[in-house]
C-alpha cells in the first residue's frame, strides 16, 4: 500500500498522542497544523490526500478545497458529520469519514443518566438540602422509570447503547429514523411516549425536528433528553412549552448557541438540566479518541489504495 498524505488541520503535532503519530506514520505521511482560515488550509495541506480534522474548523470551507485537487477524503474524528462540507463532498465525490464508535458508550451513558436526573429530581434535591430544606415527601417526584415508554428519535450506534442501558428497567421504547428497520412516524411515536430522547444528525432535515407543533404532541408530563445538536430542537418553542406547563422537563447537552447567551430562558428554568456539551467526555475519552482515529486513518487510507486512488 502506498503512503497516502494526511494533513491534520485541528491541532498541532504535539497536542496528538506520540504513539498515535508513529503508528500513523507505519503506513500514511502525516503533517499537523490547527489552520485558522481557509487560505492557511489551502497551504498547509498541499497535495494531500485526506483531510483530518477534529471538533469544528472554520477553515475547512469549500473556496480551500477548490485549491487542493488532490484531496480523497474528509475525516473527522468524534460523532457529528455537521462540522464536514457535506454538500460540496457529496459533490466533488470525496469520501467522509468519522469515529462514533469512540464516544458511543459515553455519550449514551450521559444521556441515560440525564434522564435518570430528570425523573428523580436530582438536582432539584440536592439544591434544596443545600439550602437547608429538608423534605423526603416526594411530592416533586412525578415519574417512575420502571413499565414507562421511551422514546429515541434517531437510532443509530448511541440510541442503541441507551435502549441497551435501559432494558433493566422494563422500558417499552420505540424509535423513529427513516434509515432504520422498525422506525414509527415522529408524530405517531411522540404522543406515547413519557421520555424522549435526541440522538440523531444535525441536517438540513433534522434542523428543528422537534418543533412547536411536536412538542404539543408529547405528553404535557413528558420528559426530554437532547445529547445530539442543539438545532434538531427548536429553543424558542421549548421554552414557550414552559411557560405553557406542556413539558414535565428537558436535559440538554447541547445547545444553539454554545456557550449560551446570557439571556437564554431555559438557564432560568427550574425543569431544565444543562450540561457544557460534555457527554462525549470520559475517563476513556482520550484512549478511545485517539485509537479509534488511527484505525480509521489506515482504514481511509486502504479503501482508496482499493479503489486506485
Amino acid at each position: 500500500m502506498r503512503k497516502f498524505k494526511v494533513a491534520m488541520i485541528s491541532a498541532p503535532e504535539e497536542r496528538i498522542p506520540a504513539y498515535c503519530i508513529a503508528k500513523i506514520r507505519e503506513f500514511a505521511d502525516i503533517t499537523c497544523k490547527r489552520c485558522g482560515n481557509p487560505e492557511e488550509l489551502a497551504a498547509f495541506a498541499k497535495g494531500s490526500d485526506i483531510i483530518w480534522m477534529f471538533g469544528a474548523n472554520v477553515a475547512l470551507k469549500p473556496e480551500a478545497l477548490d485549491q487542493l485537487p488532490t484531496v480523497k477524503a474528509l475525516f473527522r474524528s468524534g460523532s457529528g458529520m455537521d462540522a464536514l462540507p457535506l454538500d460540496y463532498a457529496k459533490e466533488h465525490g470525496l469520501s467522509t469519514w468519522n469515529t462514533p464508535e469512540s464516544i458511543s458508550e459515553s455519550v449514551a451513558e450521559h444521556a441515560v443518566s440525564l434522564l435518570f436526573s430528570l425523573a428523580r429530581h436530582i438536582v432539584q434535591f440536592h439544591n434544596q438540602v443545600h439550602k437547608g430544606e429538608w423534605d423526603s415527601s416526594g411530592n416533586q417526584t412525578h415519574w417512575h422509570l420502571t413499565g414507562r415508554t421511551l422514546g429515541l428519535v434517531g437510532y443509530g450506534r448511541i440510541a442503541r447503547s441507551v435502549e441497551k442501558m435501559v432494558s433493566g428497567f422494563n422500558m417499552k421504547v420505540l424509535h423513529y429514523d427513516p434509515y432504520a428497520a422498525g422506525s414509527i412516524p415522529l408524530d405517531e411515536m411522540l404522543p406515547q411516549c413519557d421520555f424522549v430522547s435526541v440522538h440523531c444528525p444535525l441536517t438540513p432535515e433534522t434542523e428543528k425536528l422537534i418543533n412547536k407543533e411536536r412538542l404539543a404532541l408529547m405528553k404535557p408530563n413528558a420528559l426530554l433528553v437532547n445529547t445530539s445538536r442543539g438545532p434538531v430542537i427548536d429553543e424558542a418553542a421549548l421554552a414557550e412549552a414552559f411557560r405553557n406547563n406542556k413539558l414535565g422537563g428537558a436535559a440538554l447537552d447541547v445547545l444553539c448557541d454554545e456557550p449560551p447567551k446570557a439571556d437564554n430562558p431555559l438557564l432560568f428554568e427550574d425543569k431544565v438540566i444543562l450540561t457544557p456539551h460534555a457527554a462525549a467526555f470520559s475517563a476513556d475519552f482520550e484512549k478511545n479518541f485517539w485509537e479509534c482515529s488511527v484505525r480509521k486513518i489506515e482504514e481511509i487510507c486502504k479503501s482508496l489504495e482499493k479503489a486506485g486512488k
